[in-house]
């Protein structure tokens, strides 16, 4: 209770000290503070524009125009998100035009075309908002600036990817230290400057002047952290984590996570998704899910076939270290074939990436190494009727160069 008396008092604080209008719409109503309502509105007035170059009904033009913007709604195409990609987009935007476009159908106001010149719109709307977002942010308009909880590895890499990336919308201004290493330890090497311990946060977001915290911790999480999400969820604050190590507070991830560089990160809420609006949603995402698979499995297929001919394999595994439960393998593509290296006079050998073909080239340069990742995702997703936050872009996971080329055959060897 004290603690988040503490944070409701920086709230305060915040607001005392001359706190902006946009502020604290964005406090008290966090949907208002993100791309969500300018993509409502480009939503619907992508169906409008559509269906008038279509010559349909200005009535039945509306009713299609609020099916679109429930179901993109419903699709989790209106999301706060720092990862801006009209690639995760297109398969939401093809349910939402065809739902769109059935209630043009049923209605006889318009036919086929228009349900082309639908989809054709709304990935228009979405990627002139994505652009103008992009743009905004990198002018430092629409960033706001963030306090990095933890100095491990994977606070440090979000720091630098958060500084070198400015079209994510955040900037990271400071650390803060958890853990019982001295504050020395912790601050050797770190991009920016630490602010102190995760006991003084409320002060250090007070003389930081900031309103968003990412928990990036690389360890088990100890009270005082689970003491202050608790709090800044309490307070109202706008908390991202890395799943992984998320302290074990009373908070809902409504929704998938993204990968920021090569980090997954959720946003954080108090309150869950209300269940009749949580059953629709993943109803659509199902939809969604397998509207991709029909056109990514084709793709799928006949990359596994070049795969296969060049490498003499198919898939590659390393792990990822994030994961929750230790590490887990990330499906890739492989984009070599592997020799085998053996020491004369022993019958030790072991087994090493080789050279590069025309189809590994291919692959990492287009980061469709990852597709087998997506594949597994949307499977797990229409399996788990959309619960699964799993949503990786293609070339979110693309393989580096550097990286073994060692399936699980080879490593029983």
């Amino acid at each position: 209770m004290a603690t988040t008396a503490r944070y409701r008092g920086l709230r305060r604080a915040q607001v005392a000290g001359g706190q902006s209008v946009a502020a604290r719409l964005r406090r008290r109503v966090p949907w208002f503070g993100t791309v969500g309502p300018v993509l409502t509105v480009a939503d619907a007035g992508a169906v409008l524009l559509a269906g008038l170059a279509a010559g349909a009904a200005v009535g039945p033009l509306l009713a299609a125009g609020a099916v679109a913007v429930l179901v993109a709604r419903a699709a989790d195409l209106h999301r706060p998100r720092l990862v801006l990609s009209i690639l995760e987009d297109l398969p939401g935007l093809f349910v939402a035009a065809a739902a769109a476009s059935g209630v043009l159908l049923g209605t006889g106001a318009a036919g086929v075309v228009a349900g082309l010149l639908v989809f054709a719109c709304l990935v228009l709307a979405h990627v002139s908002v994505y652009a103008a977002t992009h743009l905004l942010r990198r002018l430092g308009r629409l960033r706001r600036q963030v306090l990095v909880v933890g100095t491990g590895g994977p606070a440090r890499e979000l720091a630098r990817t958060l500084l070198v990336r400015p079209e994510l919308g955040l900037r990271p201004v400071g650390f803060v230290g958890t853990g019982a290493a001295s504050s020395l330890d912790q601050a050797y090497g770190l991009p920016l400057a630490l602010l102190g311990p995760v006991s003084n946060l409320p002060r250090a977001m007070t003389e930081a002047n900031v309103d968003a915290v990412m928990v990036a911790l690389s360890g088990p999480a100890g009270d005082e952290e689970t003491a202050a999400v608790a709090g800044l969820l309490a307070a109202s604050a706008e908390v991202y984590a890395v799943p992984a190590r998320c302290p074990p507070v009373q908070a809902h991830a409504r929704h998938p996570r993204e990968l920021v560089g090569s980090v997954p990160v959720v946003r954080l809420d108090r309150r869950g998704t209300w269940l009749p609006v949580r059953g629709f949603k993943r109803l659509v995402e199902v939809l969604v899910a397998l509207v991709t698979l029909v056109v990514v499995l084709p793709l799928f297929a006949a990359l596994a076939l070049l795969v296969v001919v060049e490498t003499g394999g198919v898939l590659v595994g390393p792990p990822r270290l994030e994961e929750r439960d230790g590490p887990a393998p990330v499906l890739r593509f492989r984009t070599r074939r592997s020799r085998s290296v053996r020491r004369p006079g022993t019958t030790f050998s072991v087994a090493i990436p080789g050279r590069m073909g025309p189809v590994g080239w291919l692959l990492r340069r287009t980061g469709l190494s990852a597709l087998p990742e997506l594949v597994r995702a949307l499977l797990r997703r229409v399996r788990y009727a959309g619960g699964v936050p799993d949503s990786p872009a293609v070339s979110a996971t693309a393989a580096r160069a550097d990286e073994p080329q060692v399936d699980a055959r080879q490593l029983t060897r």
